[in-house]
């Protein structure tokens, strides 16, 4: 088991959010280091020709952001499902879609669940043979929207 990424987003109020990254893996163990993919055992970078898009072929996606992990309430699902994240790209990429309307309609405020303007998220990919792998921790930010 790999150590999830830790990711930080922001989404703006009432624009349009596409935002993704490639889960690749490598035959060590790596980690981020001021925001660099680095060898966990020697620090040094990990040169492209190291990794290995993982195949997505047939698997799902699913995210909740809440105010913190142990919240009950669920502030915004994101999953393949209902179409906010996408993994069709191939070569391990995932992408997470928010339409304007969508974004438009966030609460912002500072009283969850009514309103957040910070929340996070935990990725979780569903392969094929019934895994589940925790591929990211997210940081979400919400940016109010002063153009209406």
């Amino acid at each position: 088991m790999t150590a999830p990424a830790h990711l930080c987003y922001t989404i703006y109020q009432g624009a349009t959010f596409r935002r993704g990254f490639q889960w690749c893996t490598a035959p060590y163990p790596t980690r981020i280091v001021n925001g660099e993919l680095v060898n966990a055992q020697t620090g040094r970078p990990v040169p492209k020709t190291d990794l290995t898009p993982v195949d997505l072929t047939g698997c799902t996606a699913r995210m909740q952001l809440r105010a913190d992990v142990l919240s009950p309430d669920v502030l915004l699902e994101l999953s393949t499902e209902n179409g906010r994240i996408d993994l069709s790209g191939g070569e391990g990429r995932i992408a997470f879609i928010l339409d304007a309307a969508t974004t438009a309609d966030l609460p912002y405020g500072q009283n969850p669940p009514a309103t957040w303007c910070s929340a996070v998220g935990q990725l979780e990919i569903l392969h094929p043979n019934g895994d589940v792998s925790r591929v990211a921790e997210i940081s979400w930010n919400l940016n109010p929207e002063g153009t209406r």
